[in-house]
């Protein structure tokens, strides 16, 4: 594969996209599909449900750790449970158990109709895990403008007629962007929570709708070979936008259980799996084909089945650091990967800046 670097001129904010009003091409069509799938980091997250048992033992414990966050005479305790784990957590405190969560706010009397343990019960083992998923759940989305970058950037490397994974896809936007912007043949969105799957295929059924006017609005009928000019170069014709449909998937599933065999690339939007890295590289060493590409945010993938094409530095393609790997070799060739590097924070500083949180959070209305 070809690792010479290519450097597009990447774009640093989006810029303002009319609505648009006048079909003339089917160009017009595909910005009118792309524009309807935009505003999802702002999407209103559901709380998780109790008697949920995918998500019964992460409400139990996140109520534990949120009950000792609510009340300061266990806040020193909570600071103890939490001091040996702080490569596991995103920012200062967890994500989980703070205002803007996806943990129910129960009272002490509906945890303990529950039936649920106290912090102490919890062990250090069952905590560590809680953290790992907890970073599973924050979810982030990337810019439109961050979007056409990285597709520009790995455009010349994609194979046409390809298949796409987005390990995590969320509200669904990085996989229909895929479909629309390069030549994939097939692009597949994997997601474990339900909430966030059903909206994806909520923006799917949103984007098919705006295509759908968007075609009917358009001068003469679109023949299926008629030339499409794709977003981030390449021509393709006009069964690029009719097929469209045949060409998404959104699967609820745990990234680690999905089917990978078939990809030419992976996306991952990696910034707050540090805990999971280690897993998913293993996964993606046994499962990819030869030759897949592999992208990552923030972190790397540290093993040796994987060989770094391209590595964009924060600021340039994204906000964060985005990695381009290509999958290489025999696995039972190949060395063994280093152990992984987790930031760990100093936890003197860390519990100085928590103790000041915990100030904070006081002031501010209660749940």
């Amino acid at each position: 594969m070809n690792s010479e670097p290519v450097t597009p001129t990447f774009r640093d904010h989006d810029t303002a996209a009319a609505p648009v009003q006048s079909f003339q091409r089917l160009e017009d069509v595909l910005e009118a599909m792309l524009q309807s799938i935009e505003g999802g980091e702002h999407h209103v997250r559901p709380l998780l449900d109790p008697a949920d048992p995918a998500f019964g033992a992460f409400i139990e414990i996140g109520s534990a750790l949120r009950h000792c966050l609510q009340e300061p005479a266990r806040r020193d305790y909570l600071v103890s449970r939490l001091k040996p784990h702080l490569n596991l957590i995103i920012g200062l405190l967890p994500a989980g158990i703070q205002r803007h969560g996806l943990l129910p706010p129960l009272t002490p009397e509906q945890r303990q109709a529950w039936g649920w343990r106290e912090l102490e019960a919890v062990t250090d083992a069952e905590l560590r895990q809680w953290l790992i998923d907890d970073g599973r759940l924050i979810y982030g989305e990337l810019k439109r403008y961050e979007l056409e970058n990285y597709f520009d950037a790995i455009a010349p490397l994609v194979r046409p007629g390809g298949v796409m994974v987005d390990l995590g896809s969320g509200l669904g936007k990085v996989v229909m962007s895929a479909a629309l912007t390069l030549p994939l043949a097939r692009c597949t969105g994997v997601e474990l929570l339900p909430y966030r799957h059903r909206m994806a295929q909520e923006r799917l059924e949103t984007m098919l709708a705006a295509g759908a006017r968007g075609l009917a609005a358009l001068p003469a009928r679109v023949a299926p070979g008629d030339a499409l000019a794709l977003p981030a170069g390449g021509i393709a014709d006009a069964r690029h936008v009719l097929d469209i449909r045949s060409r998404i998937h959104f699967i609820e599933q745990d990234m680690f259980e999905a089917d990978v065999s078939d990809a030419s690339l992976v996306f991952i939007y990696s910034t707050c799996f540090a805990p999971l890295m280690d897993r998913l590289a293993d996964k993606l060493a046994r499962e990819l084909p030869e030759h897949c590409l592999v992208s990552t945010t923030t972190l790397p993938l540290n093993h040796p089945a994987f060989r770094l094409i391209r590595q964009y530095p924060s600021q340039t393609v994204a906000w964060t650091s985005v990695f381009l790997y290509e999958r290489i070799g025999a696995l039972d060739t190949l060395p063994a990967p280093p152990p992984a590097y987790l930031y760990q924070p100093d936890q003197d500083e860390w519990e100085a800046r928590v103790r000041h949180e915990f100030a904070a959070y006081d002031a501010k209305p209660a749940y």
